[in-house]
């Protein structure tokens, strides 16, 4: 019961929070466009320094990416080279792919564990009701029937399918690397409405416009509280289909007005 509240209130922070701060960074303490917030003047030197001496999170490797620092990218290969967190190498490799690193390392590390995320055959762990609404407090129980036959708890399963894979997959998407096009895709027919969700963001940062049909697909696919978190990303596409779907899935008018200041300040960029 207790794994079930966690996961609900933890679902409905998802449904419910605005886009300008994604859940997949905000787990691990970044918030993305928060760190655009910021003064452009912070001093550079010392977040390499920061960097330098091993006492820097994901946000302070962000705030590199976002003041385009390439000076740090030296610093940041170094890290990640001896650094054995796998969340911490994941923002150091996803920073340097950013910047405009081409090391075919640092993405395929991105892809090894996003592949993975995309991959997973789980189900869903939070059972909706006939309206596509969440049930609270209540695990599917196809999704506990799928850890059972996988050996694992219900609590370890469904932090994966809400945390992990997400994160995992949020790193590579960020970049809005075209390299990710096949796999973001191909995360749309993932049955973890959060990696559909991320995926689609992918998808329009990369303004792949032909990508529109498929994530109105999914949409219509998915339980209505699933289908408007998935349409967020379609207020970023400069498609008349993208906006026309994005009206229609999502019912909170406050956050799709949200949606469409960001797309309008910072273009697909501000879809994470």
């Amino acid at each position: 019961m207790e794994t079930a509240n966690f996961l609900f209130r933890a679902l409905r922070w998802w449904l419910s929070n605005a886009v300008i701060c994604g859940v997949c960074f905000a787990a691990f303490g970044v918030t993305v466009h928060s760190q655009l917030e910021k003064p452009e003047s912070q001093n550079v030197d010392n977040l390499i320094e920061t960097i330098k001496q091993g006492t820097f999170t994901p946000a302070t490797v962000n705030r590199i990416v976002q003041l385009r620092a390439v000076q740090a990218m030296p610093v940041l290969k170094q890290q990640f080279a001896v650094n054995a967190d796998k969340v911490t190498k994941q923002a150091l490799a996803s920073a340097l792919v950013r910047l405009g690193d081409t090391e075919v390392v640092y993405w395929d590390f991105l892809t090894d564990h996003a592949k993975a995320a995309v991959e997973s055959d789980s189900p869903f762990p939070i059972a909706f009701d006939a309206e596509g609404k969440l049930l609270p407090r209540q695990l599917s129980p196809e999704f506990l029937g799928w850890a059972k036959a996988h050996n694992m708890s219900p609590e370890s399963a469904s932090s994966i399918q809400v945390y992990a894979f997400p994160v995992d997959l949020t790193f590579l998407a960020v970049t809005g690397d075209p390299r990710g096009l096949a796999l973001l895709r191909r995360g749309l027919s993932s049955r973890n409405y959060f990696i559909q969700a991320v995926a689609a963001k992918g998808l329009a940062k990369m303004r792949d416009t032909s990508s529109v049909p498929v994530i109105i697909a999914a949409c219509r696919n998915a339980p209505a509280q699933a289908a408007e978190l998935i349409a967020r990303a379609l207020v970023f596409f400069d498609d008349d289909r993208a906006q026309s779907a994005a009206e229609t899935f999502i019912k909170d008018r406050q956050m799709l007005g949200e949606l469409r200041r960001l797309s309008r300040e910072k273009g697909p960029a501000g879809v994470f």
